[in-house]
């Protein structure tokens, strides 16, 4: 009588075992499946951080082709005064002085000229 018993507490331990078993692998398996699904959403999230840091780009590098446009005109317009500046000295005018000429080329060394002066103002 009893071998038979202690055959079921076996059978019992075994039963509870593979219930353990299959609990873990359940356990395991939304472990799983909540991984993939956070992995996705900050996948998502980064992509998306990463399009607003090219957007952010794009505006900085319109903005540049802008401003080099504008210090273009400058200097068209700048030489332009000088040397309507000159006539009006020579025709007997006493016109006001010059605006600054921005310093030589190139373009980034105006601009780096340029943010000095903001900086030096307070405005950069």
């Amino acid at each position: 009588m009893g071998g038979h018993m202690k055959e079921q507490s076996v059978e019992r331990l075994m039963d509870i075992i593979l219930q353990m078993k299959i609990n873990l692998a359940h356990v395991n398996e939304t472990l799983l499946q909540q991984t993939y699904e956070i992995r996705e959403q900050l996948g998502d999230v980064f992509d998306e951080e990463k399009r607003g840091l090219d957007r952010c780009l794009n505006a900085v590098d319109e903005s540049l082709q802008e401003c080099s446009a504008y210090i273009s005109d400058y200097q068209r317009l700048h030489a332009n005064l000088t040397a309507m500046r000159e006539k009006l000295v020579q025709l007997g005018g006493a016109p006001g002085a010059l605006p600054a000429a921005l310093p030589g080329e190139p373009v980034e060394n105006i601009i780096a000229w340029r943010v000095q002066q903001l900086k030096d103002r307070g405005k950069l």
